[in-house]
């Protein structure tokens, strides 16, 4: 009777292991299938990965590549080949997630494509659906960032909403001084116009202005130009985990411009989406300040026409020392004779930037080529004119009558 138990007892456990076996079994991703797992909200053990922190990004790449491999097909490439450390704890996390998570925190990300995913710097990565031919059209966008004292603006009365045909309208405080230096140039058109590239240089020559910069862009029709003259600085922060995060941000003179071509054929004008940034950054003990100045607008332009953004000022403040030589600058503790024999003076500079921007439509590679193939017919037909009349030339001297010795 014993042994029967027994006999029965071992039926029993073979039957439940089988049957858990087959469960376990049945709740296995299969390969290539990774949504099955996120559906049921739960990850087999052999899919999660820990990694420490001093990990080489390299390393961690290749581990993570071995995932996409076995599970939807894929490779990791990274062009850049980072070796730097990951910089993040993972403990038992999904792989995918754990992927994301470790080219966030190192300001990457990854671009799907059919049969691998490629490790690019953070924003690289385009929406899906994008479409480019060789009939898209390009913009050309010119920028001059131009810094000039305020004051001097005002004397002058310039009147950059009034910019046309690359001239401006002044209406000039005729009495001040730098105004007389200004129209002495003689650059004035009898309507009181100035030729801008002229008055930028008048400034500059007069040390009351300067051109910071002079950039050239090409966006595609609809897509996002971006210009910088500045730093980036980072923030470091942890996160829940306490791991290090490093947090990016953007800062000096920022032209992003999204041009948007309207119209067909000689209709053509161009809607532009401009945003126009001007910001310093002030770090202390406890934080970091960032004073921003920025202005967004939205014009219509008629192909190579420009527009003017101005009014984004800035203070520059200059502390000095004045009074007399050697006893100005006594150290505060002998007998105070500093503040006897001197003073500190502050003196605040106020500075406009102004930003001029001209938009041109450029033609599309397809008439571009067009224009080279009828080019390069043209240069043919000339060759063979060339050739036809070498030819002839040869046959009329062919049948010239040969003269005698004697001239006869």
């Amino acid at each position: 009777m014993a042994k029967r138990i027994c006999v029965l007892g071992c039926t029993v456990l073979v039957m439940v292991t089988a049957f858990c076996n087959g469960f376990l079994h049945a709740q296995v991703v299969p390969r290539g299938d990774t949504n099955l797992g996120r559906r049921l909200g739960q990850y087999g053990p052999e899919e999660l990965v820990s990694f420490d922190s001093s990990l080489p990004m390299r390393t961690a790449l290749e581990i993570l590549s071995q995932y996409t491999s076995r599970y939807e097909g894929r490779i990791i490439i990274d062009p850049e080949g980072h070796t730097r450390p990951i910089s993040v704890m993972v403990n038992r996390m999904y792989w995918k997630r754990a992927l994301e998570y470790i080219l966030r925190s190192n300001l990457l990300e990854y671009i799907e494509h059919d049969n691998y995913y490629e490790i690019v710097p953070l924003g690289t990565a385009t929406e899906e659906g994008e479409f480019i031919d060789i009939h898209s059209r390009e913009i050309e966008i010119n920028a001059v960032f131009f810094e000039a004292d305020y004051q001097t603006l005002v004397e002058a009365g310039i009147d950059w909403s009034a910019m046309n045909g690359g001239r401006v309208k002044v209406f000039g405080n005729f009495g001040g001084e730098v105004t007389k230096d200004l129209f002495s140039a003689g650059y004035i058109d009898k309507f009181g116009n100035w030729d801008v590239t002229t008055l930028l240089r008048t400034f500059e020559s007069l040390d009351k202005g300067e051109v910071i910069a002079n950039p050239q862009i090409k966006v595609l029709d609809g897509e996002v130009g971006k210009i910088k003259i500045g730093t980036n600085f980072f923030l470091t922060t942890r996160d829940f985990a306490g791991n290090t995060r490093f947090t990016e941000y953007e800062s000096g003179i920022i032209l992003t411009v999204t041009p948007t071509i309207i119209g067909e054929a000689d209709s053509m004008f161009l809607h532009l989406d401009i945003k126009a940034e001007r910001s310093t950054v002030n770090p202390d003990a406890i934080n970091v300040t960032k004073t921003i100045t920025e202005s967004n607008t939205q014009v219509l332009l008629v192909d190579g026409e420009e527009v003017a953004i101005a009014g984004l000022f800035s203070n520059t403040v200059t502390t000095s020392r004045r009074g007399i030589p050697i006893l100005k600058d006594l150290p505060p503790w002998f007998f105070g004779l500093r503040y006897l024999f001197g003073y500190s003076s502050k003196q605040v500079t106020k500075k406009e930037l102004v930003i001029l921007i001209r938009a041109k439509i450029l033609p599309t590679i397809a008439a571009r080529l067009a224009s080279k193939a009828r080019r390069r017919n043209v240069l043919q037909e000339k060759l063979l004119e060339y050739r036809r009349r070498l030819r002839d030339l040869r046959s009329t001297n062919g049948r010239a009558p040969r003269r005698t010795r004697n001239g006869k």
